[in-house]
């Protein structure tokens, strides 16, 4: 009877032990995959399996080369051993069982006098260490290193329970280094790309100034332009003469217009030509002093952003056919409409400038005109690559089809 009982207590204690031990793990898992700090992961394992195992001490250790294995995580010492810190010294046990550990095997002993060379045997007896079991670090074939746990004071005879548990807690271990290991180097990258961004979105900020000062230099510099051609004007009594430096004037306020709106309001390298368009009208509107209740200005635009590359010869020719209507179409002030259309269909751009006033005569014979002007509007349509229609029935329409030329700073 008394034997049975004594059996029966034993297979208690060995459950309980088992249920014990199987709490600590699911605590040990549960805490590793709350945190991907792999110090606190780290830390957490050694303490408690120390304390699971009764161990005197439990530590961690990573690879380095020439088959040194280094201390880098040690439970609390508990013993009062006072072998100090070992932290960053090396383990050579497990420097001497390196490619065995890092084959997957266990490497152990219960008492160090067994099978171990003398030097080692004199630095375990001197660090009072009498046995020691030591389970390796594998993910997916991977040697991350090694958990050691010594005992001292006494020799210890590790058991298939000991084994397995450690064995279990290695792989758990094994896996939650390697994610924090990941989410170390992604945060490493992720700091670097911050830094790189940092210093493009620099770059970007100064270039972005730098060009934007660029276009206002460029606007002030033409508009020196425009006045010193104003006052040469004043030098001449030639209304024709007087005419052609205002011509000149408009042409270089159309640029104008076009830098003044990359430095104020658009992007470095495209302006709203809608806005654009509603600017240099009004400009011209004003500059030949027009009765808006004679001739009105109707807009229809799409919202069309240009690059500099062709917006300044579409600007241009928009001041031609506008002036030139200003000029031509309502004799006598005369009254009437200037249309102008803007349409985006595809990559397509459509550009319409018309009015009901004085019809052009012939195409045939407009299309034969040498004015200056009308050569300056066939060479901005060769430049935009683009084809021009002329309508004069029942109004005069002037059609631009064109797509958008490829950016050159």
């Amino acid at each position: 009877m008394g034997k049975k009982l004594a059996k029966l207590q034993k297979q208690i204690a060995q459950l309980q032990k088992q249920v014990s031990r199987q709490e600590l793990l699911n605590k040990i898992v549960h805490a590793m995959r709350s945190t991907l700090a792999l110090d606190e992961i780290l830390q957490i394992t050694v303490n408690q399996l120390s304390e699971a195992l009764d161990v005197s001490r439990c530590l961690i250790l990573r690879p380095e080369e020439g088959n040194q294995m280094i201390v880098h995580y040690v439970s609390v010492d508990t013993t009062g051993s006072g072998d100090g810190n070992l932290i960053g010294v090396p383990c050579h046990f497990c420097g001497y069982h390196y490619q065995t550990l890092a084959r997957g095997k266990f490497a152990f002993l219960s008492r160090i006098e067994e099978g171990l060379p003398a030097q080692l045997r004199v630095q375990f007896s001197n660090l009072r260490i009498n046995a020691i079991l030591s389970v390796p670090l594998i993910y997916q074939k991977s040697y991350l290193g090694a958990i050691s746990l010594h005992q001292y004071g006494r020799s210890r005879e590790w058991t298939e329970d000991d084994f397995s548990f450690v064995q279990e807690v290695a792989s758990h271990c094994a896996v939650a280094m390697h994610q924090a290991l990941l989410h170390q180097n992604l945060q490493i990258k992720l700091a670097e790309c911050q830094r790189v961004e940092s210093r493009i979105q620099a770059s970007l900020q100064q270039k972005e100034v730098l060009l934007s000062e660029v276009h206002h230099r460029v606007k002030n510099n033409m508009q020196v332009i425009s006045s010193l051609l104003d006052l040469q004007s004043l030098q001449t009594q030639n209304q024709d003469t007087r005419q052609m430096f205002a011509e000149s004037r408009n042409r270089i306020k159309s640029m104008a217009l076009i830098h003044e709106q990359l430095y104020r309001f658009s992007t470095p390298v495209g302006i709203n030509f809608a806005q654009y368009i509603y600017n240099l009208s009004s400009y011209l509107l004003k500059t030949y002093a027009v009765n808006p209740n004679n001739i009105r200005l109707q807009l229809d635009l799409d919202d069309v952003v240009l690059n500099l590359s062709t917006a300044i010869p579409c600007g241009l020719m928009l001041n031609e056919l506008i002036s030139n209507a200003l000029k031509h179409a309502f004799p006598g002030n005369s009254k009437g409409t200037i249309f102008v259309e803007l349409k985006m269909e595809g990559n397509q751009i459509n550009l319409m400038v018309s009015n009901n006033g004085v019809k052009l005569p012939e195409t045939k014979e407009f299309l034969q005109n040498t004015s200056l002007g009308f050569q300056l509007i066939q060479a901005w349509v060769q430049q935009l690559q683009g084809q021009l229609s002329i309508e004069s029935n029942p109004i005069t329409k002037f059609k631009l089809s064109f797509s958008e030329l490829e950016y050159s700073a």
